[in-house]
């Protein structure tokens, strides 16, 4: 039964909204800065104010790294929990896509806001920028990484660098050609800045400041650049319609919800573990090869918070060792493909829906003792691992409607409602002996069906791909 369960602790909730606070407020830039842009007449006061308009994402996201500064080891231990093997430096390399494209364009002729002389210069007082704040912090604050490796872990260095060449192209093609280019860059520097926290690199609290940072050291290069050319070095301004030149919403959406457990597997309160409601996170895309019809796919994460208040141990001696306990909450990971469905409405509103099914994988979980503190040297530790579980992989599906809102030519958001179902074999084990070495080994406690069905609903951020 749910004896038989998983998951991780509410700040998670924090953990997981890592790339999309970093993407969101990206994106957000995106329209702010494009609605100044575009207006013929701004009603100049403090807050649209040129001082505000540049540093208030960084602000943002700085003071975001201060708020998670608490719960970097949770955050951490979420990633060790799902993804514990994750090695695939991708991130060494996309950091610097967003340059490479600027000077690729460049070089095919496809002009930018700047002429390339200007647009370097802005570039170069970025990168001195940039350079100067990390690593005068890095080497005052002294901050020990993630994986042991070194004490300069804050701020993220390869954050900041793939967010300053983020902005670059921002705004050398995406405030004076398309919104595209900067979903396009943004996306990038985020997954650079995720990639840094899944190889074990940096905490949360190192990318969200490396971002602001990075962010705040290309608008202030092109202050300076700015100073020093005036009118001199720019390209007549293009005109940026909004309204998208055909009706295919293909897009890419970041999403997060609050999800409810609808099977008395999970939800059952007569046994000792019961799940919670919990929350939803992932990202999908769809191509579409019609303004009605498309394909496309999703990857999720689902964490149920788990009630063992009423949960008893058989062993009589778990009192004497121990004065708590508590449940990892239940979570599972899925990939779904399958067919996508949008219905455009009056005002740049959509009716959208779909349909998919592939596989659901549960993550590892267990239900710890709290020791005493007469025990926790003893055991080389302060908590037990008493029984261990783990959902085993298997087939699931899901479906959902959701209505949209497109608020700039490339950006929308979302309101969703989805229904997801796997039953996946759930074994339980319990500790059998602890080695001399301070390792565990476990004995099968059984295993049984369980059936992960549920209902999400929550918000998601949409990028177009016109």
């Amino acid at each position: 039964m749910l004896s038989k369960s998983l998951n991780t602790s509410s700040c998670v909730k924090n953990v997981c909204l890592t790339s999309l606070i970093l993407l969101f407020i990206s994106q957000s830039t995106i329209a702010q800065r494009i609605g100044v842009i575009d207006s013929p007449i701004v009603k100049q006061n403090f807050w649209n104010s040129k001082p505000v308009r540049i540093s208030a994402v960084p602000v943002l996201l700085i003071a975001g790294s201060a708020a998670t500064w608490g719960i970097r080891k949770d955050v951490r231990s979420f990633r060790n929990r799902y993804l514990p093997t994750f090695r695939y430096h991708y991130d060494d390399y996309l950091q610097y896509a967003p340059v490479v494209a600027v000077l690729g364009l460049n070089a095919a002729g496809v002009k930018g806001k700047n002429k390339m002389g200007r647009a370097l210069v802005s570039y170069a007082f970025s990168a001195v920028i940039m350079g100067s704040v990390v690593n005068t912090v890095k080497y005052t604050a002294k901050v020990e990484r993630p994986d042991g490796s070194s004490n300069n872990s804050y701020p993220s260095g390869h954050t900041a660098n793939s967010f300053m060449n983020a902005t670059f192209l921002h705004k050398e093609y995406g405030q004076y050609r398309s919104p595209l280019y900067s979903v396009g860059a943004y996306t990038a520097a985020t997954a650079t800045a995720v990639g840094r926290e899944l190889n074990n690199r940096h905490w949360i609290s190192d990318v969200l400041a490396g971002a602001g940072i990075g962010i705040l050291s290309t608008e202030l290069g092109y202050v300076v650049a700015d100073k020093i050319f005036k009118e001199k070095g720019q390209h007549i301004k293009l005109t940026n319609n909004h309204v998208p030149v055909q009706l295919k919403p293909s897009f890419i959406e970041l999403k997060l919800g609050y999800t409810q457990a609808l099977s008395k597997d999970l939800t059952e309160r007569s046994e000792d573990l019961f799940a919670k409601g919990g929350f939803n996170f992932g990202i999908e895309g769809a191509w579409f090869f019609h303004k009605n019809f498309g394909v496309g796919g999703e990857f999720a994460f689902s964490s149920f918070p788990i009630n063992d208040d009423n949960l008893k141990f058989s062993d009589v001696d778990i009192p004497t060792i121990s004065d708590g306990h508590y449940t990892q909450p239940m979570g599972i990971r899925y990939i779904h493909a399958g067919p996508y469905f949008s219905l455009p409405l009056s005002r740049n509103w959509f009716v959208t829906g779909k349909l998919g099914a592939g596989t659901a994988a549960g993550a590892k979980g267990e239900i710890m003792l709290n020791l005493k503190e007469d025990y926790r040297e003893i055991f080389g530790s302060n908590e037990l691992p008493y029984y261990r579980y783990q959902p085993k992989s298997t087939f699931s599906w899901s479906a959902g409607v959701g209505i949209q809102k497109q608020i700039k030519r490339n950006i929308g958001v979302k309101a969703y409602l989805n229904y997801f179902n796997s039953k996946n074999d759930f074994k339980l084990d319990i500790i059998d002996d602890i080695n001399p070495n301070g390792g565990y080994t476990f004995k099968d406690y059984g295993s049984e069906k369980v059936r992960f069905d549920n209902l999400t609903v929550g918000l998601g951020l949409t990028a177009y791909l016109w």
